[in-house]
């Protein structure tokens, strides 16, 4: 039984984890629209052609959105390619009398934007994040600036970029942790 219906403006972005997939996905973002919006099911489409189902809730917290919102994906971004290179990892150590054991990570990402358009890019990246107070961790980002966020969802360690990346453009990521 519907009850109405309410075109509400969505922020879009391709989001991706290079390092735990070499794939992009489209997300939405929507606002809370004035009123009250009991949590439900949605069918999602794209383009004309049904993706999927969704969730909407704006009471609950939705991956990286901001408070008050929720976020939706519509599925794999196929003009979107992305690339990981495999993980450089160094360890020594080091001391006469005392032992200092230093590990050096890093991982880089490609990300191909092949639509005629420009699209907003989001790539995540886990960080390593030290609990013990004698071990500490120093983290170098590229490119300049830093990330937008260095615990994005709310979680230590989770690194996220986000920036506009032009039609045809390639945008170059990297992370090194010592």
């Amino acid at each position: 039984l519907a009850l109405g219906s309410h075109t509400a403006p969505a922020t879009l972005l391709t989001r991706a984890a290079p390092a735990v997939e070499e794939a992009a996905y489209l997300v939405a973002q929507i606002a809370q629209p004035p009123g009250v919006w009991p949590a439900g099911a949605a069918g999602l489409y794209r383009d004309g052609a049904f993706v999927g189902n969704g969730r909407i809730d704006f009471g609950a917290p939705s991956a990286g959105a901001p408070a008050g919102s929720t976020s939706l994906s519509f599925g794999r971004d196929e003009l979107v390619t992305v690339r990981a290179e495999p993980e450089q990892d160094v360890t020594g150590s080091s001391g006469f009398v005392g032992s200092r054991v230093e590990r050096k990570t890093r991982r880089a990402y490609s990300v191909e934007n092949r639509h005629k358009t420009g699209i907003t890019l989001q790539v995540l990246h886990a960080a390593p994040v030290s609990r013990n107070e004698k071990i500490e961790v120093e983290s170098r980002y590229q490119p300049q600036p830093q990330p937008a966020d260095l615990a994005w969802n709310r979680t230590p360690g989770t690194v996220a970029w986000q920036q506009p990346l032009a039609a045809g453009a390639t945008a170059l990521f990297s992370a090194d942790h010592t």
